[in-house]
């Protein structure tokens, strides 16, 4: 597959239907992301499938830490345009032959992730009880 166009965000970048975003400043750089941050690369795809694959691809470089090796910077983190062309380079032709098996795995991180925020949820609300019942304990002592 081909590898994609990686430049700095523009404003002309968002009219290709085909583009997403990576974040390049900050403990998060490398996330991929659906809408343009100050600080971004548009990484413009030829077509959806490419555009599947490599949002894919990112995503689970971005998860698996592999941007954080890459990060310069003391005060503020960052990568430059030649470490994620680096990096898909060298990761793109050993995952491209296993991308079926490769979509399970992020069809169960998926899954995954959608039980992290319901138990995120829970204990939310498991706080809340706790408080608003030691709240009726303490008002009705008044």
């Amino acid at each position: 597959m081909m590898l994609p166009h990686i430049r700095c965000n523009h404003s002309a970048a968002s009219i290709n239907p085909h583009v997403f975003y990576l974040l390049s400043k900050g403990d998060n750089a490398g996330k991929p992301g659906f809408k343009p941050w100050a600080n971004s690369f548009a990484v413009i795809c030829s077509n959806k499938q490419c555009f599947d694959f490599y949002f894919w691809l990112v995503y689970g470089l971005w998860k698996d830490g592999r941007f954080k090796t890459r990060h310069r910077g003391t005060a503020i983190q960052f990568i430059n345009l030649q470490d994620v062309r680096d990096l898909l380079k060298e990761v793109t032709p050993v995952i491209e032959p296993d991308w079926k098996k490769y979509q399970q795995v992020l069809e169960a991180l998926s899954k995954l992730e959608k039980k992290k925020a319901t138990l995120a949820e829970q204990i939310i609300a498991t706080s809340n009880l706790q408080k608003h019942l030691l709240q009726m304990c303490f008002s009705n002592k008044k």
